[in-house]
């Protein structure tokens, strides 16, 4: 029994000693990549041996290399020899994906960096010298188009290709303007996202709410005969559970979608989540949410696509929504962050002019929410009805 406990003392110091040194590669890693000590020789030089010290202590079998490399190729390399399946996978993987040049690696990069300074709200009054009216050679150039107009989730990856900023722009999103049979639906995979403000139990102040809004503005004030689905895909025996939710607001679309054929616009209105902030701008003299489009990839970061999440409506998807992006660029300043790409599909495949439209946060308030719908409206008609955008030159 002793020799029993000896054994389960041992086993949990060991563990002990493997989770603390973990955090200190993970601490001295962090703060090295943050740049914490670039400003000072010295300090620099003491983490470098801090981290080659906790290393070689408590990793060092990805310590040792014949050449510099970094954290990631050490993993890699310890996977593949440690296990020979993953690095027959890895192999395959490698020798049919295409092979990118430096430079258009380091403009996903660069891109991919993006993300987090999308998580930030933009300022109001240093927009226009950050944003200016630009040309159309501009907008179809690869390299400007991704910094500019996009943020890249580390989880996907885009190229020239799909990313044509020429053929993008060159597409049709108009349609004819018709108030006896649907035109657009407006639908809530997560319906039970509220704001700053919401009053509990009342469905008028939570993102459901705020899509009655839109519907009702562009019914009454642009003459679009709209649907406006109320469903809740997000609760499972009242308890929110968001596993399934895409699936069950797939499902529930796809039969209105069969129902009213003549639906050409879906919107799967939500309200985003970030910490500590609170996206706000100005529209009309009154403050409104800032908005923000997700567009799915169907496509990982390393070039593959997702084969069980097809969308062959990527490209109109993306050209809808940059048209919306240069639209209110023009037209509402300062409402638009930037588009975020992701790797998943999130039921975008349903229509050609299918939209993920994050409208503000947790911290915004209805009001702020309702005056965004507004401005979000104002800039769907424009697309709609003729498709130009104004001052692009």
């Amino acid at each position: 029994m002793k020799m029993l406990d000896k054994l389960i003392r041992t086993a949990l110091v060991c563990c002990m000693l493997a989770l603390a040194g973990y955090i200190i590669v993970r601490s001295v890693a962090i703060a090295g990549e943050n740049g914490l000590f670039k400003d000072t020789p010295f300090l620099s030089a003491v983490y470098d041996k801090i981290e080659k010290w906790t290393a070689g202590t408590y990793i060092p079998v990805l310590s040792y290399a014949e050449k510099e490399t970094d954290e990631s190729e050490l993993f890699d390399r310890f996977a593949r020899e440690t296990f020979p399946l993953y690095g027959y996978v890895m192999q395959q993987r490698e020798q049919s994906a295409p092979v990118e040049s430096k430079s258009e690696y380091e403009m996903i990069v660069r891109a991919q960096a993006q993300a987090e300074e999308n998580k930030r709200p933009r300022s109001t009054e240093t927009y226009e010298e950050t944003k200016p009216a630009v040309s159309n050679a501009a907008l179809t150039d690869f390299e400007y188009l991704l910094y500019h107009y996009f943020s890249m989730d580390m989880t996907t990856t885009i190229d020239a290709e799909r990313l044509n900023g020429e053929k993008l722009l060159a597409m049709d999103m108009t349609m004819e303007k018709r108030a006896d049979e649907p035109q657009i639906l407006i639908y809530h995979t997560h319906s039970q996202e509220a704001f700053a403000d919401s009053v509990e139990g009342d469905t008028d102040t939570t993102i459901v709410g705020i899509g009655a809004y839109l519907a009702r503005i562009l019914r009454e004030d642009y003459g679009y005969n709209v649907i406006h689905e109320t469903g809740v895909f997000d609760l499972v025996d009242g308890v929110l559970d968001r596993n399934l939710a895409y699936d069950f607001s797939e499902a529930a679309v796809e039969e209105i979608l069969k129902q009213y054929p003549s639906i050409e616009v879906v919107i799967d209105l939500h309200r985003d989540g970030v910490d500590g902030t609170r996206f706000v701008t100005e529209y009309n003299g009154k403050p409104a949410a800032q908005l923000m489009f997700i567009a799915g990839m169907s496509r990982t970061a390393d070039n593959q696509d997702i084969a069980y999440l097809p969308n062959p409506y990527i490209e109109e998807n993306l050209a809808f929504a940059l048209q919306l992006q240069l639209a209110a660029e023009q037209t509402v300043p300062s409402l638009m962050r930037n588009i975020y790409l992701m790797a998943y599909r999130f039921n975008l495949h349903l229509r050609p002019k299918s939209l993920l439209l994050e409208a503000g946060t947790q911290l915004s308030t209805v009001e702020e929410e309702k005056n965004a719908m507004e401005a979000f409206a104002k800039i769907l008609d424009q697309v709609l009805s003729d498709g130009k955008n104004p001052d692009v030159r």
